[in-house]
């Protein structure tokens, strides 16, 4: 039987999976985190998942999902990442879902509740810069102070993302007029990828071996963090095919060999009866015409330099793998990257390009490059991720951030000193000199 906790005018329900994707899925604020596939997932990594929804005479007016993580040493902690789902400029609902998270958060013996709502702190354009004429959250920021959460800032967070950025598909027609809404660079290196044969592939559980090792080599090279092959397993296993995409850019060898030799030997033939022909009639016009050519001749022999060191036997070659979500109202590009070896190949360009087209083809009207950092200046980790996100267009989104509740004082703060405690005597432990032996 559903528990249900209340308030004056709302009640606290737990709901089952169909009943909170039916909310959930529709809601403004949706975001995978908070969806009934994730949720599935979850459960079978083992993980305390509750979804709940509260309800104003009998209709629902909110509703999130609640992870419960219990430490070695008995501390819990009851989150809400990405909601809860509800209407924030109601302050009497927001009250009273905060009144009835932080009791169901007591009765499951949590010592502090966490929420972090999907909404814009202030709005921004694709440079970063503020127009909070737009958007300005900030007097939520402190509204939620005065029932009791504690602000944990608006630092890029690599765990509960909260810097992005976001492609708006609305309005756009076709695919020409949305290749045409990026950068020539990017458009120029899209269309190079297609020419060259590059390829998009679903993984599967059968091919799964492919996505991992292409991510895990391009994580090991670019010092991301990745998560263990089991994860993408029980994703596969949990998931729907649209709602988790594991995708790969590939490459034929062989193939592409082939293909840039017969554009060499054509367009070399090209160049020697244009080459005759201007030394025998002079005609400006064949000569601006032979060096357009020669310019291709060039192209194709850099080319075929550029992979002599794979050879045919390397056969199809997985250039990029990159862990995709479709949910709700975005397509979000979760993690990913391309494998150093092969960044000739374009393959990360042809991934987001692919998936753009997916979302344009789906309905979708976001395009989530999810978290991005650097934006601030080119001396920053990870700005050139974020130029490159810049070059198919968007802006950057830039959210409330996380709160954090104390729900048994005593054990919050005592938690609260370990951990400093703790970080402390990391610290000190740097500075010490280290003996050699």
């Amino acid at each position: 039987m559903n528990q249900v906790s209340t308030t004056t005018a709302h009640e606290y329900t737990v709901l089952s999976d169909d009943e909170f994707e039916a909310f959930a899925v529709k809601h403004p604020q949706n975001s995978f985190l908070q969806s009934a596939d994730f949720s599935r997932f979850q459960r079978a990594r083992g993980q305390q998942v509750e979804l709940f929804g509260i309800r104003r005479n009998g209709e629902m007016v909110a509703a999130g999902k609640l992870n419960f993580t219990t430490t070695r040493l008995g501390y819990t902690v009851c989150e809400c990442a990405k909601g809860p789902l509800m209407d924030y400029t109601d302050p009497a609902l927001v009250r009273d879902v905060v009144v009835l998270l932080r009791k169901r958060a007591a009765e499951r013996k949590a010592a502090e509740l966490r929420i972090s709502p999907n909404l814009k702190y202030i709005a921004r354009d694709e440079d970063g810069a503020e127009h909070p004429e737009t958007t300005d959250n900030r007097p939520l920021v402190a509204r939620l102070g005065g029932l009791g959460f504690r602000h944990q800032g608006l630092e890029m967070n690599f765990v509960n993302v909260n810097w992005m950025f976001v492609k708006n598909l609305q309005g756009i027609a076709d695919p020409e007029e949305l290749i045409m809404g990026t950068s020539y660079r990017t458009r120029k290196a899209i269309r190079k990828a297609e020419k060259n044969g590059v390829f998009l592939e679903q993984a599967t559980l059968e091919t799964l071996d492919d996505f991992y090792g292409a991510l895990s080599r391009a994580g090991d090279e670019k010092g991301f963090v990745y998560r263990e092959r089991e994860y993408y397993e029980n994703l596969l296993r949990t998931t729907s095919p649209e709602f988790t995409k594991l995708m790969m850019a590939k490459i034929d060898i062989p193939a592409y060999r082939k293909s840039i030799t017969e554009r060499l030997d054509a367009e070399s033939a090209t160049a020697a009866e244009l080459r005759r022909e201007v030394e025998e009639t002079g005609s400006k016009k064949k000569a601006n015409r032979l060096k357009v050519v020669q310019d291709l001749v060039d192209s194709y022999e850099r080319s075929l330099k550029d992979i002599e060191r794979f050879p045919d036997s390397v056969g199809v070659a997985t250039v990029a793998a990159i862990h995709f979500v479709c949910y709700g109202d975005e397509v979000v590009c979760v993690i990913g990257g391309t494998v150093q070896d092969y960044i000739y190949f374009n393959g990360a360009t042809s991934l987001y390009w692919g998936m753009m087209l997916h979302a344009l083809e789906k309905g979708y009207p976001r395009y989530n490059f999810y978290g991005t950092f650097g934006i601030s200046g080119q001396d920053q980790e990870g700005h050139g991720g974020y130029e490159f996100k810049k070059g198919f267009g968007g802006e950057v989104v830039q959210l409330v951030g996380d709160f954090v509740m104390p729900v048994r004082p005593a054990a919050f703060h005592a938690n609260r000193l370990a951990r400093s405690a703790a970080g402390a005597a990391r610290t000190l432990l740097g500075r010490l000199p280290i003996k050699r032996a």
